[in-house]
């Protein structure tokens, strides 16, 4: 059986040693996974000369590219929706909201500060700010001025949010992410990890999230508030795994690959 994973050159090189564990958990399932760039390729004519592979697993964060593999009839992971959504910090926020899912709010206007601003396709931390004043968030705004951007309430959580990823409908880990001199917790930018326990209701809401989605695999990101609460913040498709690596024995290539062959 053939199947395909596409990314772009340089996340594929981030990626390396995930890609190399993938296609060797695939091979134990008799999947020929094949590494594919899309930095040059020409979709519609890649498409074209595929012979029903078992699946295409879009690691990039083109909604389009997504949504040309499915329209071909050809298994796709994620599916377009979830890739979209994922990418997109306000449908995400819409969409777990209309669930009931705690999230962090949306501002139309800015009546007080501090705030945050960011862009709704931003990733890793990039493309985010925190403004103290007018003058800053203005300076973000002309800065981004042709980008689509959110405003939120600072929320504080002295940089601590939490990671969980899921595969399928299987929470399969969780990490609490302490940033370092930075309100992003983000644990490629500095900071400690550790082992998070998630409460029944916590996981309730997880797995109503994935419910909804029916996602095969992604991350989801909630900030942790002092008294315990959460609120979403994001969800990530593609996900990076690095803190998952750092505190689990868990083969995530042979999970990942498991659900993706067994559930077909």
């Amino acid at each position: 059986m053939k199947a395909y994973i596409l990314y772009e050159e340089q996340d594929a090189f981030n990626n390396r040693f995930f890609i190399k564990d993938t296609v060797e958990a695939a091979k134990r399932k008799d999947v020929d996974l094949k590494l594919i760039f899309v930095d040059d390729l020409d979709i519609d004519s890649f498409l074209a000369l595929l012979d029903n592979p078992l699946f295409v697993w879009n690691r990039t964060r083109s909604t389009s590219i997504a949504s040309k593999i499915q329209s071909a009839g050809i298994r796709i992971v994620n599916k377009p929706f979830v890739n979209d959504l994922a990418n997109n910090k306000r449908k995400t926020i819409e969409f777990a909201y209309s669930l009931g899912i705690p999230t962090v709010p949306i501002l139309d206007e800015v009546r007080d500060f501090p705030v945050v601003i960011k862009t709704v396709d931003g990733h890793g931390g990039d493309e985010v700010a925190l403004c103290q004043n007018a003058e800053q968030l203005s300076h973000y705004e002309k800065k981004w001025h042709d980008r689509a951007t959110l405003l939120q309430p600072y929320i504080e959580t002295y940089a601590t949010d939490l990671r969980a990823w899921i595969v399928g409908d299987q929470i399969i880990g969780c990490v609490k992410r302490v940033g370092n001199d930075d309100f992003r917790s983000n644990y490629t930018r500095g900071g400690s990890i550790e082992k998070y326990s998630l409460s029944e209701t916590q996981t309730q809401q997880i797995l109503l999230l994935q419910k909804a989605l029916q996602s095969d695999y992604i991350g989801i990101d909630f900030l942790l508030l002092p008294n315990g609460d959460w609120m979403l913040n994001e969800i990530e498709d593609p996900v990076g795994a690095r803190s998952f690596y750092e505190l689990f024995n868990d083969d995530l290539a042979e999970i990942l690959m498991n659900h993706l062959v067994d559930s077909i």
